[in-house]
């Protein structure tokens, strides 16, 4: 019993290990190549593996997808704790917001993946297992309550209505950034970073009750 134990935990160990091993590949490909890279021969191919091996760990290119912007997630969290962008100011209500949108401004080809996964976009038939949907939502949820924290502590704003505001914002950017993405604001005659300013000004004058 013991060593059919420890063969499990050994295969599981394994397993993980060529998880990752190919998550990273993929990781490389998106860094040099955007969205187009993201396909499973040449995922494969970047890991040193047949095509079948790396269908053996992730059934579909949007299992990965799902993994890679649990990864961005993760990291886009750490950078807004570790740059201290929150303050504690009326000023400084923005601060957070203003972050995530820079983020995206400067990682584009994130921002289509962030738009595709979390717009389901050409995911409607994909199988995405629990785990990996369970993991993106923690890591989602893990940035928006980061937001809404930074929001209340820096002024007048209550706990619920940084979350909601934090809510509306993000539903906003999710929007703004698919009308970018289909060329759609130029047909509205907007730019995006005037609807991003226009928008945390009413945010701030809404939350700090400024002049």
């Amino acid at each position: 019993m013991a060593t059919t134990d420890k063969q499990k935990t050994r295969g599981d160990s394994l397993r993980a290990f060529k998880r990752q091993h190919i998550l990273s590949a993929a990781k490389r490909l998106f860094d040099a190549r955007g969205m187009e890279g993201l396909n499973m021969r040449d995922i494969a191919e970047e890991a040193g593996y047949s095509l079948g091996a790396a269908y053996a760990y992730f059934r579909t290119k949007e299992e990965i997808q799902y993994e890679l912007l649990s990864i961005i997630l993760g990291d886009l969290t750490r950078q807004l704790r570790s740059a201290s962008a929150f303050g504690h100011s009326k000023r400084s209500a923005q601060s957070p917001f203003l972050f995530f949108i820079k983020y995206f401004q400067d990682h584009p080809e994130e921002m289509q993946l962030t738009l595709l996964v979390l717009s389901g976009l050409g995911n409607e038939s994909a199988q995405i297992p629990s785990q990996a949907s369970a993991t993106l939502n923690s890591r989602l949820l893990a940035l928006m309550g980061m937001l809404a924290n930074g929001l209340h502590q820096s002024g007048e704003t209550s706990a619920t209505a940084a979350q909601e505001e934090t809510i509306d914002f993000v539903a906003f950017l999710l929007g703004l950034l698919m009308l970018e993405n289909g060329g759609r604001l130029a047909l509205l005659n907007q730019q995006p970073q005037e609807m991003v300013d226009r928008y945390g000004k009413r945010m701030l004058l809404r939350n700090t009750k400024q002049e």
